[in-house]
């Protein structure tokens, strides 16, 4: 029934758009106007606007991002039809998701940019909403010809604010519930008049969290960031123009709000690993089934500690040297994570991990682009190399552990389940890559644009594994490297002045990796130690179109993507679960983003999408010793919504007193149930609907605004991930099995809400 009403809602408001077309840049635009301005992006690597891209493209600019309050990759997820984001392990790790391209393992589907340099790391682009972004790009689809790695389902380039001749400065304060309190301030202004330009820009924010610490009271999912940027412009010629950023980021966090729930199906009385007794069975519930609950209290664990510094900093040079411009883009990122978790997550005693990860990235792009010339074109250079050194120790608490069980004349522990693990691992990957594109006009109306990248990458790896139980010390050591081309062909046809259609054609590559730590049997072969690339089709057809004299945009895509090769777990030779690439799939759907300027003064949006994703071919051979059914075809993927959908209402009313005006938005976002697991009933991440509201005064100088976020106070959780209860795991023997499945849940965002000041000067 809610679907049907979505849909209804959607065909009855083509009236309504996503605040991704507002523009800025034009003096025709704004809260009196009644047409919508153009949004100009840099997705192909040129300006172009959003409209004449034959890409789906959803663009947020500076003053949305305000507008709305945005404060998260979640909540831009929420605002974009076809993508999601949904947080795992507290929100430490999240995975986002475009057109179902989940991430079952290994690196992610999705590539984040900061002013087009790779980001390993998301955590720090968290901290950077406020007044440092100028726009947000969510570009959906493979965007591997261009964008490189990890560009396997789409790429999000944040645009930074560069510095303005005239001083200009800002200072915002927010005060709300739960213990937020939130700081920041920007100045931007001149060294050297016309020639030599800086921004600076100070960040502080804390939040009290939603839960407490039963175990000693304290708060539990507290948060306190700290962040400072750095951006300098230099224009020594006309021709050049030089643009240096660096930014830190001091993040402080507690533990997570997170729980096991409960199995209630899968009762099998199985043993599942051979070395252990036959009086050591996994007779129990072994996976849940159903949505899973609202955890909102219980929450008891050994406190801990989140804790994450990192540097970023990017060099670009821009050269006109008239027929081309000559673009250079050094990027260089260093960061350090330390965490530690009481990963039983319960009160007792019983498993403890501490994480420790430095890890520096460099990359350089050379890049030449056509200017102004019959045939558009691009090529260029890129390298990408990644050091990552890390350490982490998983054990069970001295005293927690099981005694010593007798198998075959020797000794193993009854924890062999779950062993105490070290591991000591330094990581490498090289990247080389020559990219571009061509587009030439066939006719009057009609483009074509091609565009391919060729990838040559190496990765190494070193790890020391040791098993705290038994002592025993294990060393990996190996390399391997992988090549692809992966190429697109896009045709667009430009109808009329205010309509395109398009279509293309891309294939994504990502490249494989390493099975350096493996759950459960003996080590994997030597052959199993390397996975492959996984690689995909996508096929698009989209429409692009304004009505009523620019009024009214519509934006429509429909796709459908062959997925082979999948990286995914697998039962190894040996009983080690590890991955492979096994598992092959496909997704389709459509998106469709509409915005228009009804009236005078007033904005409204809309998005609608619907994603079909499943697998295909997938067996995991290690469910079936656990009455779970192994062969998974036909199973949704995980983490995916079938339907997104969005709307947002922004009216400004003059009130004729110091220049204020009158600012009111309500933006409301839904997403269906996604599966945790990809077995058969599986346990549910329930649907939600958030509704936020901000109203408040503002004028050119001046600004107040009373904002709550979750106005209904929708309590579901809003995430989950199924893996083995260490807590149970180290009881097994005095209850009724062992259960290799239980969903780590996390507890809801409540509502929230507060009063945000700010002054410009």
């Amino acid at each position: 029934m809610f679907k049907r009403t979505i849909i209804s809602l959607a065909c009855c408001q083509i009236l309504s758009a996503p605040a991704i077309v507002f523009a800025e840049d034009s003096d025709t635009t704004g809260a009196d106007s009644l047409s919508l301005g153009e949004m100009v992006v840099t997705t192909r690597k040129r300006e172009e606007t959003l409209q004449e891209v034959p890409i789906a493209i959803t663009a947020f600019s500076s003053q949305l991002i305000e507008d709305a309050d945005l404060q998260s990759i979640e909540d831009i997820a929420m605002m974009t039809p076809g993508f999601t984001y949904t947080p795992l392990f507290g929100g430490r790790v999240g995975n986002p998701v475009i057109r179902g391209m989940s991430t079952t393992i290994g690196e992610p589907n999705i590539g984040f940019f900061i002013d087009g340099v790779y980001q390993e790391s998301r955590g720090a682009m968290e901290a950077m909403f406020g007044d440092e972004i100028e726009r947000i790009e969510v570009a959906k689809g493979p965007q591997s010809a261009l964008y490189g790695r990890n560009t396997f389902a789409g790429a999000i380039n944040y645009v930074t604010k560069q510095p303005a001749n005239d001083g200009e400065g800002k200072l915002e304060v927010t005060l709300g519930n739960k213990g937020r309190k939130d700081a920041r301030f920007s100045y931007s202004g001149a060294i050297t008049e016309d020639t030599l330009f800086y921004r600076v820009g100070g960040m502080h924010s804390g939040f009290d969290g939603f839960y407490k610490n039963e175990l000693d009271g304290s708060n539990l999912d507290e948060k306190q960031s700290n962040n400072y940027s750095l951006s300098l412009v230099a224009l020594p010629t006309d021709e050049i123009e030089m643009v240096f950023r660096i930014g830190i980021e001091n993040t402080n966090d507690g533990d997570d709000a997170v729980q096991f729930v409960d199995n209630n199906q899968d009762y099998t009385t199985n043993s599942v690993d051979p070395r252990l007794p036959p009086s050591i069975r996994f007779n129990d519930f072994q996976s849940y089934g159903g949505d899973l609950p609202s955890i909102t209290n219980g929450f008891a664990v050994t406190p801990g500690h989140n804790d994450r510094d990192n540097l970023t900093t990017s060099f670009q040079l821009n050269w006109d040297l008239d027929a081309v411009t000559f673009t250079s883009i050094t990027g260089y990122n260093d960061l350090e994570l330390n965490s530690a978790i009481d990963s039983d997550y319960s009160a007792s005693d019983i498993r403890f991990s501490e994480e420790k990860v430095e890890q520096d990235e460099f990359s350089q792009e050379f890049r030449l682009t056509s200017v102004d010339q019959p045939i558009r074109w691009m090529t260029g250079l890129y390298f990408y190399d990644l050091d990552k050194n890390s350490k982490i120790r998983d054990a069970f608490v001295p005293g927690a552990a099981l005694a010593p069980v007798p198998i075959g004349g020797g000794l193993i522990l009854a924890n062999v389940l779950a062993p105490g693990l070290s591991t000591v691992s330094d990581e490498n990957t090289r990247n080389w890559a020559f990219f571009g594109s061509v587009g030439f006009d066939l006719s009057d109306q009609l483009a074509l644009t091609l565009s391919g990248r060729y990838s040559y990458e190496k990765k190494e790896v070193d790890s020391v594994d040791t098993n705290l139980d038994t002592g025993f010390v294990g060393l990996f050591s190996d390399r391997a490297s992988f090549n692809n081309f992966t190429p697109k062909v896009a045709l667009d046809y430009q109808l009329n002045n205010n309509a395109m259609i398009y279509a293309s054609v891309a294939k994504a590559v990502k490249s494989g990796g390493f099975n350096t730590a493996t759950s459960g049997g003996s080590l994997p072969t030597a052959a199993e130690r390397t996975y492959d690339e996984e690689k995909s089709m996508n096929y698009e057809v989209g429409v692009k179109s304004s009505w009523l004299d620019n009024r009214l945009t519509a934006n429509l895509a429909v796709f459908y993507i062959k997925w082979d090769d999948q990286i995914v777990r697998a039962l190894g030779v040996n009983n080690a679960i590890l991955n492979e690439n096994a598992g092959k799939s496909s997704s389709r759907g459509f998106e469709l983003e509409l915005a228009a300027k009804p009236a005078k003064n007033w904005d409204v949006t809309a998005g609608l999408s619907y994603t079909d994703a499943e697998y295909e071919k997938y067996t995991f051979g290690a469910l079936g010793a656990l009455g779970i059914n192994p062969v998974l075809d036909g199973n949704r993927m995980q983490y995916v919504s079938e339907w997104t959908a969005n709307a947002s209402v922004q009216y400004v009313k003059p009130v004729a007193i110091a220049g204020f005006d009158w600012k009111t938005r309500v933006d409301a976002m839904y997403q269906s149930e996604q599966s945790g697991i990809a077995i058969d009933n599986p346990p549910l991440i329930p649907s939600r609907t958030i509704v936020n509201l901000r109203s408040g005064l503002e004028n050119e100088k001046f600004a107040v605004n009373f904002w709550v976020k979750n106005l209904f106070d929708n309590d579901e959780t809003i995430g989950a991930v199924a893996i083995p209860n260490p807590a149970q795991a180290a009881q097994f023997n005095t209850v009724n099995g062992y259960q290799r499945f239980n969903s780590l849940t996390q507890g809801p965002i409540e509502r929230t809400y507060g009063v945000t000041a700010s002054v410009k000067f």
